[in-house]
Formats: C-alpha cells, sequence, structure tokens
C-alpha cells in the first residue's frame, strides 16, 4: 500500500497485530513517534487513526478490524459488569466481522473459565497461542489452568513462556512460586519493604546453605532455622544440614534432637531416626514425647515391637497421650466399634486415664450411643473437670442427653467463670440453641463479645450467628455453583417476577467470600427479592437461587420504602443475605423459588 504524507508504514515488533490477526507491518501516524508501534502492548488508538487516515485507500484487513473495533467499548463494558451472555454475542459479533483472531479465542476462553469449564478454556487458551505467541497474559492463563488440574510440567512451561516475553511478569513468578519451581524472597530494597525477589530452587539451595555458617553461632538459630526449611519442603536437606550443624555444636543438647531426628524421618534416613530418639530418650527419660517420636521413627523403620516398646513407655509415661492411644489400639477415624470402646474404657479406668475415658465417648457418640457417651465423659469429669478439653466434650455430650439441670450447674458457671477460652462460649451457645434454648444461646454471646481482649474472629463469628437466630440473617435452601479452585463460574443476578434479569451483583470470576449491598424498592408489607445464578444465552441457563423475603421496614412518603440488601457467598456455596433500613436491621428469610415454565 501507498505510504502517504501522513501516514508511515512500520515493522512492529509488538505482540499486538498478530493478537488481532493484523500483519507486523502497519500504518502509524507520521506524526507520533514510530517507536511506540512496537511497544507491548502499543497504544491501539493510533493505529486506528492511522487507518483512519488511509481513508477508502486502507483496503483489508485494516478496514475489517477498524469496523470491529467499534464493539469493543461494549465488550469490555460487558466483560466488567459479569453480563457473559451479551459479551459472548459482541465476540462473536467481533469474529464475523473481523474474523481468525486470538483477541477472540482469548476472550472467549476467558468466559469458559468463569463458567467452569476449564477444559474449553484451556483449548481456547492453545488455539489463541498458536496464533499470538506472544501474548504473556494467554500463557499465564493456561498455566493457571495446568497448574490447579495437577499438570504441573505443562502448567510450568506455560509460565515459564510467558516469563519469555516478560521478565518481571508477576503472574508468571508468582505461579512457579506456587509451583514450587521458583522460591519468593524478600527483596533487599531499603525504598520498599514489601519488594520481593524470586530465585530457581538451585540459588536458593546455595543461599540457604551459606547461612549455615553465618548463624552458626547461636545454635538456637540454627535449629530454628533447619527447621524452617523442613517446614518449607524445598531444599530439606539444607535443612538437616543445619540441624546436623547444631547437634555437632552442642551434642549434649537433648531438644536439639528432637528436629534432628524428624529431619532424618522426613528424608528417609530411618535408622538415624532411631538411633538419635533413642539417644534422646537416654538423655530424658522421664519425657513422654521422646518416647512417642521413637515409636514413629520405629514405624518408619518397619520394626514394630521396638515400635510397640515405645508406645507402651510412652502411655507409662503419660496415659493422657490421646496420640499413642489411638496408635496402641488401632483406632480408625470415626471409629465406632464397641470392642475398642470397652478398651478405652478398661484403659482408661486401670490407668485413671480422663483422656481415655473421652476417646470412648467419641466413639459412644460417633455410634449414636448417647447414654454410654455421658456415661464416659462424666467418668472423665471426675478426674479432670478444669480441662477445657473435657469441658468441651461434656457440653456437647450433655446437650445430645438433653440434660439441662447439668448445662446450667456445670457448664454455665465455668462459662461465666473467664477462666476457659471463647471456644466454651461458642459450644454451649451452640448446645442450647440445639435444645431449643435459643434466647439463652444468644445471651452467651452477647456476654461473652462484651468482654475485654476477645478475639476480632470470635466477635465476627459471634455476631453472625446471633443474626440468623434472630432472625436478621438467612440462608439460602440452595447453593450456588463454585468453581473448585473457588471462585463464582457464573454471575449472581437479580431474577424479576416477568421472567426479565436484573443487575449484576456478583461478577463471575469473584473469590470467595463474595459480598455485595444493593438497594431494592419495596411496596407492602413484604419485600421479594429473588436472585438467580448465571444469565440466559444460546448455551446456558440460568440457575435459580429462590427469594429472600423482607419484612418490618417502613413506607417512604410514596409508599415505596428503601432498603439495603446484602448478599454474601461462601466458598461451601452459602448464600447469606441480610437488610436493614435506616441502619435498622429488618427481619429475613428465605423461600423456595422456581421459575415459571417457559420463562
Amino acid at each position: 500500500m501507498t505510504e502517504t504524507t501522513a501516514v508511515h508504514w512500520i515493522e512492529s515488533t509488538s505482540w499486538e497485530p498478530a493478537f488481532f490477526a493484523l500483519p507486523q507491518r502497519i500504518p502509524w501516524p507520521a506524526d507520533v513517534d514510530p517507536a511506540l508501534a512496537s511497544s507491548d502492548p502499543f497504544e491501539v488508538e493510533h493505529l486506528l487513526n492511522a487507518i483512519d487516515l488511509l481513508g477508502p485507500d486502507a483496503g483489508a484487513p485494516w478496514t475489517t478490524f477498524r469496523a470491529a473495533t467499534e464493539t469493543l467499548e461494549d465488550l469490555t463494558e460487558a466483560m466488567e459488569d459479569g453480563e457473559i451472555a451479551r459479551a459472548s454475542e459482541l465476540l462473536d459479533k467481533v469474529d464475523e466481522i473481523h474474523p481468525g483472531t486470538a483477541f477472540v479465542l482469548y476472550h472467549k476462553a476467558v468466559i469458559a473459565r468463569q463458567q467452569g469449564r476449564d477444559a474449553d478454556a484451556l483449548q481456547g487458551y492453545h488455539a489463541a497461542a498458536e496464533r499470538a505467541p506472544k501474548v504473556g497474559a494467554i500463557w499465564n492463563n493456561m498455566g493457571a489452568i495446568q497448574a490447579f488440574g495437577g499438570q504441573r510440567d505443562e502448567a510450568i512451561a506455560s509460565f515459564k513462556k510467558a516469563l519469555a516475553m516478560n521478565g518481571q511478569d508477576a503472574m508468571a513468578l508468582e505461579g512457579l512460586a506456587q509451583l514450587r519451581e521458583l522460591v519468593r524472597l524478600q527483596a533487599n530494597d531499603p525504598n520498599n519493604p514489601k519488594a520481593v525477589a524470586y530465585v530457581d530452587i538451585p540459588t536458593f539451595r546455595r543461599l540457604t546453605s551459606e547461612q549455615i555458617p553465618q548463624i552458626a553461632q547461636n545454635p538456637d538459630n540454627l535449629v530454628t532455622f533447619g527447621e524452617q526449611l523442613l517446614r518449607d519442603g524445598l531444599v530439606p536437606e539444607v535443612g538437616l544440614a543445619a540441624l546436623e550443624h547444631a547437634a555437632q555444636l552442642r551434642p549434649d543438647h537433648a531438644r536439639t534432637l528432637l528436629p534432628l531426628a524428624a529431619a532424618y524421618r522426613l528424608t528417609g534416613q530411618h535408622d538415624k531416626a532411631r538411633a538419635t530418639m533413642i539417644r534422646f530418650t537416654e538423655m530424658e527419660p522421664a519425657d513422654s514425647a521422646g518416647y512417642f517420636h521413637l515409636a514413629q521413627a520405629c514405624n518408619a523403620a518397619g520394626d514394630e515391637a521396638a515400635e510397640k516398646a515405645a508406645l507402651e513407655k510412652t502411655l507409662e509415661l503419660e496415659p493422657n497421650h490421646q496420640a499413642a492411644l489411638g496408635v496402641w489400639l488401632g483406632l480408625t477415624p470415626n471409629e465406632h466399634n464397641p470392642a475398642k470402646e470397652d478398651e478405652l474404657v478398661k484403659w482408661a479406668t486401670d490407668h485413671k486415664s480422663w483422656m481415655g475415658f473421652l476417646m470412648a465417648s467419641s466413639i459412644a457418640r460417633t455410634r449414636g450411643d448417647t447414654p454410654s457417651a455421658l456415661r464416659h465423659a462424666e467418668r472423665a469429669m471426675e478426674l479432670n473437670g478444669e480441662s477445657e478439653e473435657v469441658l468441651l466434650h461434656y457440653t456437647a455430650t450433655l446437650g445430645e442427653a438433653r440434660e439441662f439441670a447439668k448445662l446450667a450447674s456445670v457448664v454455665k458457671p465455668a462459662v461465666e467463670s473467664g477462666r476457659y477460652s471463647k471456644r466454651l462460649d461458642w459450644n454451649y451457645a451452640q448446645v442450647l440453641k440445639e435444645i431449643g434454648l435459643t434466647n439463652d444461646a444468644i445471651a452467651v454471646l452477647r456476654r461473652g463479645v462484651a468482654e475485654p481482649n476477645v478475639p476480632e474472629e470470635f466477635k465476627r463469628m459471634a455476631h453472625t450467628m446471633m443474626d440468623a437466630w434472630m432472625g436478621f440473617l438467612a440462608g439460602s435452601g440452595i447453593k450456588v455453583e463454585v468453581h473448585p479452585a473457588g471462585f463464582l463460574p457464573r454471575p449472581v443476578l437479580i431474577s424479576l417476577a416477568d421472567g426479565d434479569e436484573g443487575g449484576v451483583l456478583l461478577n463471575p470470576g469473584a473469590q470467595f467470600p463474595a459480598e455485595t449491598s444493593f438497594p431494592w424498592k419495596a411496596t407492602g408489607a413484604e419485600a421479594t427479592v429473588m436472585l438467580q445464578q448465571g444469565q440466559r444465552g444460546k448455551d446456558s441457563a440460568p440457575h435459580d437461587l429462590g427469594a429472600f423475603k423482607v419484612r418490618g421496614f417502613q413506607p417512604g412518603l410514596d409508599s415505596n420504602a428503601t432498603i439495603q440488601c446484602h448478599i454474601a457467598a461462601q466458598a461451601d456455596g452459602g448464600l447469606h443475605f441480610r437488610a436493614s433500613q435506616n441502619g435498622r436491621k429488618l427481619p429475613v428469610s428465605w423461600t423456595h423459588y422456581t421459575r415459571p415454565a417457559g420463562v
């Protein structure tokens, strides 16, 4: 095409032309720096201006691209607002006007991912990458899906391709760190204390190994360093080396031997782990934890006789060692065998073990034998009634047995004493609610949150629970669809009575917990707020979430009341609803709603 004085033709190295199915030689306004045409990304408006300057001589593909961009603003708005059906229609329109773009394939893959169709999304990203291989966002999104699907090697390859485009790509770096291919460290930047740096595993191994002699003058720090490396699991051999060095510095320090033995066991050196724990028990013969660790080391080494002997010694020193008792008797998760219960009761009786009685009570509760569960729990109370662990179990068992008098005479004074954590307040309130004493349960939580130095998490949970018990919070009887990666695959929006769809409240892709507030015009004595997940489209149908009812609001001057509604979607699919008017909480409830046929 002939170059005009207003337009120059430039060989762009940017990924933008390939993304839009354009040649790399592009028109560019003569009064705009040509270097900008190779930016990643460049300003598309400059390209559009150049096409306009060419006028009727532009020809395809520039004219079709120019026409397709007329829909981009609407498309961006639809994507941002979570209007997936509308966005899909606009993408089809773009593809019809200017076909074959990686742009369309990419955004359709984004929509598929938001809808939980990971296989379709991955296929779309692959197709987009074939047409525009230099777009980092394509590889990053592909890597995220592959990582979630357990395709570690493929995900690493995708993130590395994104890094090849931009060595500072934050999403690619963090993706590789999550896959433990890179390690995220605090950067040495005095101007930005939150700055991070990423190194590969060999570099991290070298850096951590170099720190061992630097901190060797303080064996305690060396032990802490080794334990941290073992917990991280990236370079366990360096963690082991740090612990071995600490043991060399103070060979007679028993507390250094515990993490060292754990490191040997973690790295598969079971004989060394056992030898280390034998030495520990010789130095600390009254420490039950040492013998239990020895039992674990013997188990890993396949020495059943030695494991049994170590367990026997553990329980001889500490008859309330729950883990040792469970292994000794071969208890399984959710154990309900009455024979195991009898063994525990005999053990607990012979050894005065309150833990044995608690474990026996748990077995009885699992089996639904409430009288036996209560009997064993009371034996535990006789032996250690001041223990919070015993009180928590006893409280739940009393509730199942509906022993109101003992709840009032034993548990209530313990709760009001303030000597226990808020776990006891919480459990006691839950039991009272389960047996129908809702007002008493609310009073317990209300008193609990009013005390000084109450943990914020307890306050939050207590206020939420009180609102639910008082009718100011309602949960949907239908769960929202949840993507396994922890986000909303489809939007939550208002469902109108005439079959139309209202505004989107929660956008697809929102991470949990996802919440929002919105105003609602209410008339009459009761307002009905119907919700749905997903929008009607050629390939989808909405999922009705039922209706929330709101009462107790005051009408405005025109008889209409404006109330404020709030919804919150949880990671387990639960949907919570609240409403208020001028700061006053309103009674709410949920009811099932079925969309009329044909709507």
